[in-house]
């Protein structure tokens, strides 16, 4: 059976000075009714909600040896940097710094009496490191592709891919205008027109990199992995329009691969996310007229060959 948390306690020599520092620390105040004050043995605070109190009662002995318990503290209004230099100016001192270059990690401080408790990156930070990492998943596998269409000899242009009825042109002409599509979207620009059947780009190669420099920037903007954005498909994040470039960028990469005879050398923690994410995005129900039917391959196999057969291309695992 479940509990209710209703208060947390913590021993102090000097109960009102301690809530004072928790009450700037966390913003929690005194109850409206029954304020503290310094001659008082037992010192109060309330969450803003109420549901939740600090808890501050005088004990004879100083802390004497470390926490077992401890809170962890995220900012709400700032970055965790901040407010570690705020705290210090509080009165806090740091006992443990495990602040990583990558910006992950935390600060182990203690409140003016010993107590320990950790403050965390905020809300803010972690979505920009999701943020960075997506970006630069989406960078490494535009590179990828794209040292694939600079290979494609001028003979291979014609040739046909694991696409049906689409040829290395054509594969890489999708490429170029899927990445115009999403670069309008994510910009609130009207779609470009799609390509007829015969269209064919001057310079696939330069067009490629210049439609994927285009992209990355604009996922590259503060707010759109986050923003919910609307197309004739349906509503989705940016964060899930990012995903879903990432899977179709791959499999269309790996088919470059097979029809042109080049090595599938595609960032393979890349594609064992987006196979992840494939696999809960890619319903039965939606796969009819978009995809084939899922293929049987080796638990074992590269994950771009796991995310590809998914996909519905037959892996071909002759020697």
């Amino acid at each position: 059976m479940a509990v209710l948390i209703k208060s947390i306690t913590f021993d102090s020599t000097d109960p009102y000075r301690l809530a004072q520092f928790w009450s700037q620390l966390t913003g929690f105040m005194e109850d409206p009714d029954d304020g503290n004050a310094p001659e008082h043995p037992e010192a109060l605070l309330l969450s803003p909600d109420g549901k939740l109190a600090l808890l501050f009662i005088a004990v004879p002995e100083q802390k004497q040896v470390k926490n077992r318990v401890h809170l962890d503290l995220v900012p709400l209004d700032r970055r965790r940097d901040a407010e570690v230099d705020r705290l210090l100016g509080l009165g806090a001192r740091v006992v443990d710094d495990q602040r990583r270059p990558d910006g992950a990690g935390w600060v182990v401080l203690a409140d003016p009496e010993g107590n320990e408790f950790c403050v965390e990156r905020s809300d803010v930070e972690r979505s920009d490191v999701a943020h960075t990492d997506w970006v630069e998943q989406l960078g490494r596998t535009f590179a990828a592709v794209g040292d694939l269409i600079t290979n494609v000899r001028p003979d291979q242009w014609s040739a046909p891919t694991p696409c049906t009825d689409w040829t290395v042109r054509r594969l890489v002409d999708h490429l170029i205008g899927m990445n115009r599509v999403f670069a309008a979207l994510l910009a609130d620009e009207p779609p470009p027109p799609r390509p007829t059947a015969d269209h064919i780009e001057d310079d696939p190669v330069g067009a490629y990199r210049e439609s994927a420099a285009r992209l990355l920037g604009a996922f590259d903007q503060p707010g759109v992995l986050e923003r919910t954005y609307i197309d004739p498909l349906g509503a989705a994040t940016g964060a899930e329009r990012l995903k879903i470039r990432l899977y179709d960028l791959l499999a269309h990469g790996w088919d470059l691969a097979q029809a042109t005879g080049q090595p599938d050398e595609l960032p393979d923690d890349v594609a064992e996310q987006a196979l992840a994410f494939v696999h809960i995005q890619l319903t039965e129900q939606a796969r009819p007229g978009r995809f084939a039917p899922a293929q049987t391959v080796d638990d074992h196999a590269p994950a771009i060959e796991r995310l590809v057969a998914f996909l519905g291309r037959p892996i071909n695992t002759e020697t």
